[in-house]
């Protein structure tokens, strides 16, 4: 893994994105002296730009698109021309795709012969979780925006403990905002929380989801977060229907009377060391 280091960019405009600026970017992969370019993005110039230079240079090139369906974006359809035009004529210069969830892994199967499914993995280790739950705190972690889904919580009932991990301001009072936290307060929230939701518009997976069972938090998420898809059983966590509030507001009284979650089992497909074992046989493959 080489160190982070920002290839030189430029802001356009007419389209308003960021581009690298081209020979930048061909002298940082031919510097790196890698067989492998592994290209992570999706609705970015960049991500063209990088699948380009890498070919150019005969390199081997694996590509992550965190996918999200264009019915999600705010622009449904640029972000169908995007990738009709630009993105998908250029997919038989990557040798493999590696996806996060069901949804993405059938649309790239449309356009490619070799799709792999892996998910992400969780790095919290179990030694760390040793606080109680404070009884009816509920856990929200996310930017302040419509995709995140926050005005599900403010039609909450009023004896819910909210904690809103964001940036402010909140439209209630009663919720409690914490900003610029560091990595060791956002761990005790995780801890102390009754549960944690997630009722985002989209989520590909969910960073936050995952870290939440990791530390033993049950969790609510929206019939759109895709960590659904590894996720068995029928304790630790309870699916509502986007922009429900009745369906949500059940979801977490079901979630929090549920007792003698098995964590162990609902976290054994985000298992890091078998996950990292996946992606050695795709680079060595």
């Amino acid at each position: 893994m080489l160190p982070i280091e920002d290839i030189a960019s430029k802001y356009l405009k007419i389209v308003r994105k960021f581009v690298f600026i081209p020979k930048k970017l061909n002298t940082y992969i031919t510097q790196s002296n890698c067989d492998i370019v592994h290209i992570h993005g999706f609705m970015s110039i960049g991500i063209v730009q990088a699948i380009n230079a890498a070919h150019k240079q005969n390199k081997k090139i694996i590509y992550s698109p965190h996918f999200h369906p264009f019915k999600y974006l705010r622009n449904p359809l640029l972000g169908k021309l995007f990738f009709y035009l630009i993105l998908k004529p250029i997919l038989h210069k990557i040798d493999t795709i590696i996806t996060i969830n069901k949804e993405d892994s059938a649309f790239f199967k449309r356009y490619h012969s070799k799709v792999i499914q892996i998910p992400h993995w969780s790095n919290i280790s179990q030694s760390h979780i040793n606080l109680p739950k404070q009884k009816d705190m509920i856990l929200f972690i996310g930017r302040n925006d419509s995709n995140k889904g926050l005005e599900h919580l403010y039609n909450l009932p009023t004896h819910y403990q909210v904690h809103c991990v964001t940036k402010g301001p909140l439209k209630r009072k009663d919720f409690i905002l914490h900003e610029r936290l560091s990595d060791s307060e956002l761990s005790l929230l995780y801890q102390k929380a009754s549960i944690v939701v997630v009722p985002s518009k989209y989520e590909a997976f969910s960073l936050v989801a995952l870290e939440a069972l990791s530390y033993h938090t049950p969790i609510v998420i929206s019939n759109r977060v895709r960590i659904a898809d590894y996720l068995t059983g029928d304790s630790g966590y309870s699916i509502f229907k986007y922009h429900d509030y009745t369906d949500f507001n059940n979801a977490i009284c079901k979630t929090l009377q549920m007792n003698n979650i098995n964590f162990k089992q609902l976290l054994l497909p985000f298992r890091k060391e078998n996950i990292q074992e996946k992606y050695y046989q795709v680079y060595n493959n």
